[in-house]
């Protein structure tokens, strides 16, 4: 005889009961963030790249003066003066610099992820709502023209009382030239994949967007300190740039429009000056 009576109801919680669905795993964080932030690269790799940037531009100085006393192409006594003065020791310096730098992120970053290079740092194809390719991209180069006159309207209202550190690149033609092929040629791709393509995604992830765009602004503005020491407001303009640059990153989640509205702020300055009266009365080289 059986322990259990088969005609007694079946205690609750049987398998007869219908079985409750597990629920479904959260999301990781990492899965919540837009595509364009979802970059394989941490704030280590970026106190990584910072010490990197300045240590190597602390051996470029140190190695390109050794070569200018070592070959008698200056002396001692004038070494300080020419460094910080002389455009094509600069513009070399700082070309060299640059292209360190992209290297730097190159190889670093490159075998994390199966795609190319500029692809995973923001070189993708942007968000342009309505427009075809065709309108936008004129348009962001041409909105950076616009906007650099407008600069340089606010700018000439808090003129500074002394002449800036980058005034003395523009005392002859030569010198013109080269400040002008790296400003429009080499400093947009550079400036744009290492502040918009490389920093924003980090600070943005941590920040959020408001934080991301404003701390990438900061960065921006005083990178180029160095050249505007002493000219506070000139200084807080370069800050706003940045942050309009980094807020056109952020809106379409890529670099290719900040590079655009970057080569139109540059390209117009230069443009301007090319044609002015006081260009062709310089002398060729100092």
């Amino acid at each position: 005889m059986s322990d259990a009576d088969p005609h007694l109801p079946l205690p609750e919680g049987d398998a007869a009961s219908p079985v409750e669905p597990a629920p479904a795993p959260e999301p990781s964080p990492a899965a919540l963030l837009p595509d364009d932030l979802r970059v394989p690269w941490t704030w280590m790799d970026v106190l990584i790249f910072l010490i990197f940037s300045m240590g190597i531009m602390v051996v470029l100085e140190y190695s390109m003066q050794t070569v200018l006393l070592t070959t008698g192409r200056v002396q001692m006594h004038e070494l300080s003066a020419f460094v910080s003065t002389n455009t094509v020791y600069v513009s070399v310096r700082q070309f060299l610099w640059f292209a360190l730098m992209l290297g730097f992120l190159f190889f670093t970053l490159r075998p994390r992820r199966p795609e190319p290079f500029w692809d995973t740092i923001g070189w993708r194809p942007p968000r342009m709502g309505e427009f075809s390719r065709a309108k936008f991209y004129p348009l962001c180069f041409f909105g950076g023209a616009v906007l650099a006159l407008a600069i340089a309207t606010a700018s000439s209202f808090m003129a500074p009382k002394q002449p800036l550190p980058i005034q003395q690149f523009f005392l002859d033609r030569q010198s013109i030239y080269l400040m002008a092929i790296l400003a429009v040629l080499v400093a947009p791709i550079v400036e744009e994949t290492v502040f918009r393509g490389f920093l924003y995604p980090v600070f943005a992830r941590t920040l959020g967007m408001s934080g991301g765009i404003a701390l990438t602004g900061i960065l921006f503005g005083l990178m180029h300190a160095q050249q505007l020491w002493g000219g506070w407001a000139q200084i807080a303009l370069l800050v706003l740039v940045g942050v309009i640059f980094t807020t056109m990153r952020a809106r379409t989640a890529s670099v290719i429009p900040c590079f655009l509205l970057h080569l139109g702020y540059n390209a117009i300055q230069f443009l301007g000056f090319f044609f002015s009266d006081a260009f062709h009365k310089l002398p060729l080289i100092r």
